[in-house]
């Protein structure tokens, strides 16, 4: 088993690496992670999971500055909250 030095920094990615045409899916601390950058080009690192169904979000797309989740369409915003699911006019808790 691997030990990591938690609340370290860590080398995630090169900033060329990261964009807005593909999700950047790697994994941290034995976690995944989701990198992509938002209109303005800020970026964004995010668990790679949704809260869901624990869908890989690296597998969705950038809907403006919120990532979908390629299974039932939640999207979340740059912050890992749950902004908008499809068929519903508000959001469940958690998600």
């Amino acid at each position: 088993m691997e030990k990591f030095l938690n609340n370290a920094w860590y080398v995630a990615a090169w900033g060329t690496e990261i964009g807005r045409q593909n999700l950047l899916r790697r994994t941290l601390l034995n976690e995944p992670v989701v990198f992509f950058r938002q209109e303005d080009g800020t970026p964004v690192a995010l668990a790679d999971k949704c809260a869901h169904r624990h869908a890989p979000l690296s597998a969705g797309k950038l809907v403006g500055d919120n990532i979908q989740c390629p299974y039932h369409g939640i999207e979340y915003n740059a912050a890992g909250d749950g902004v908008r699911v499809p068929g519903q006019s508000q959001v469940p808790p958690g998600c």
